[in-house]
């Protein structure tokens, strides 16, 4: 079989891919042999070089010898193979593409058939990983919401199966992100904002809270805020009630959703809201009855599930304790928050346990303050846990007024980069949604909070001036 391989290959001067760089480790596998104290030396197969080989189909004929032939040493040269060269399922001389995973672009590969498998060109390979153009951006080409890419899926499924397929995005940045501003926002800049996040695909935006001026001055404009967004499509609009007052000016203005919230904190709830926590609940049972008789829908917050800035660390069996009031009441979802943004993974699991021990998954929602720049990690340790509604706030915005040392929410964009990367839908498109952030931190006078929009704005900017 040796003599018959020597006669079917001979040694030429002219490499079947001319001008390559590759080393030798590829050559091996791309019709190279080395010999010791030699140079690399190009073969030909039939007479021809690989490429014309294929194009004449005469590889055919060589694939027959080779197969009815048992010698492992053949079989060891002819299956080595770059570890880098991606293997496709067809086997054709026509362009293809190429997906990558961390930027959802694809680019143009050529394959070629060789005992079977498709490898495609190194040289080209190459080229395009070193090419500056893959420092480039484009917002609509690379972030839409819509992916399809299974491959992502498989890499979400290794993380962890029980990673939902989509994600519901709850935009508090509204309501909770401006609520501890010193200066007070412009109705009309409030309005559009609403409908600039309405419009990036985001389910739910939180509009505002009908709480008395005297705490929350910036909130002051609520009635004309819910009015002004009436006929806005394609979003829910729920609005913070803290109690049956509240809900009937809220009603009444026109409001379809509200929201309650409620502490595992008894230092806190009096701080807050100036009451005990079993006197708060009692508050929105009422609340809640009066909501099941108009058929609105009330969503319940939990402040302080992790740590409180008052108290120090919660039990999470006081959390669970609340979520199953609210639950019983007739919530029909609860956000679990924590207020100052103190909880890690290690500290985010045992509390979502204990609430999981009491409430369904599907009915619950989380609520991370970044004030230790944990938010993600422990949104995606949610995640892991079946967590599928996640609350977040445009640019980063946010921060309680009575929690010293509360920080802003996670940033929205961050979050739907995240989830994106992981394969997880969300409906969100991110470069609208960093139309918004930049709307409302151009208007407040600083930089976006936003890790994510921060790094493509710079990035952008960076081609635009090349151009």
């Amino acid at each position: 079989m040796h003599a018959l391989f020597s006669s079917l290959v001979t040694n030429t001067k002219q490499a079947p891919f001319s001008g390559s760089s590759l080393s030798n480790h590829h050559r091996a596998g791309l019709g190279f042999f080395k010999t010791r104290g030699s140079k690399p030396k190009p073969t030909k197969f039939f007479g021809c070089s690989l490429n014309k080989m294929l194009k004449a189909k005469k590889f055919d004929k060589f694939r027959a010898l080779f197969n009815s032939s048992n010698d492992p040493q053949l079989g060891r040269l002819f299956n080595h193979r770059p570890h880098s060269i991606k293997r496709c399922q067809d086997c054709s001389d026509e362009y293809r593409s190429e997906t990558l995973l961390w930027r959802k672009q694809q680019r143009k590969m050529w394959p070629v058939n060789f005992l079977d498998h498709t490898y495609t060109n190194l040289n080209q390979n190459i080229r395009l990983h070193d090419h500056v153009r893959d420092a480039s951006y484009s917002l609509k080409r690379h972030y839409s919401s819509h992916y399809t890419d299974k491959s992502t899926r498989g890499l979400t499924n290794k993380l962890s199966k029980s990673i939902p397929e989509f994600v519901k995005i709850v935009e508090v940045g509204p309501r909770d992100g401006l609520q501890n501003e010193k200066n007070i926002v412009p109705t009309a800049v409030k309005i559009k904002l609403i409908k600039l996040l309405a419009s990036s695909g985001l389910p739910v935006v939180e509009a505002t809270s009908f709480v008395s001026p005297k705490w929350v001055p910036q909130l002051a404009d609520a009635k004309e805020v819910v009015q002004a967004i009436q006929n806005v499509e394609g979003a829910r609009f729920p609005v913070l009630t803290p109690n049956l007052k509240g809900f009937e000016a809220a009603v009444a203005a026109g409001a379809r959703e509200v929201a309650i919230f409620a502490s595992a904190s008894e230092s806190f709830s009096k701080s807050n809201i100036n009451c005990s926590i079993e006197d708060s609940l009692t508050r929105y049972r009422d609340v809640s009855l009066a909501s099941k008789e108009l058929s609105i829908p009330v969503r319940g917050y939990i402040s302080c599930v992790v740590g409180c800035p008052l108290e120090g660390m919660v039990s999470p069996s006081r959390v669970a304790h609340v979520a199953k009031q609210l639950s019983d009441m007739g919530c029909s979802e609860i956000s679990l928050g924590d207020t100052i943004g103190v909880g890690t993974p290690g500290t985010v699991i045992p509390m979502l346990e204990a609430v999981l021990d009491v409430v369904t998954v599907d009915k619950l929602a989380v609520h991370f303050h970044d004030t230790y720049g944990q938010a993600l990690s422990n949104i995606f340790a949610s995640l892991q846990m079946g967590i599928s509604t996640v609350d977040s706030s445009v640019s980063g915005l946010g921060g309680c007024p009575y929690a010293k040392g509360a920080s802003g929410n996670v940033a929205t964009e961050d979050v739907v980069y995240m989830l994106h990367g992981l394969g997880v839908k969300t409906n969100v498109d991110l470069g609208r949604l960093m139309v918004a952030g930049d709307f409302i931190c151009k208007h407040l006078g600083r930089p976006s909070g936003s890790k994510t929009a921060i790094a493509l704005s710079r990035s952008t900017t960076a081609q635009a001036s090349k151009l």
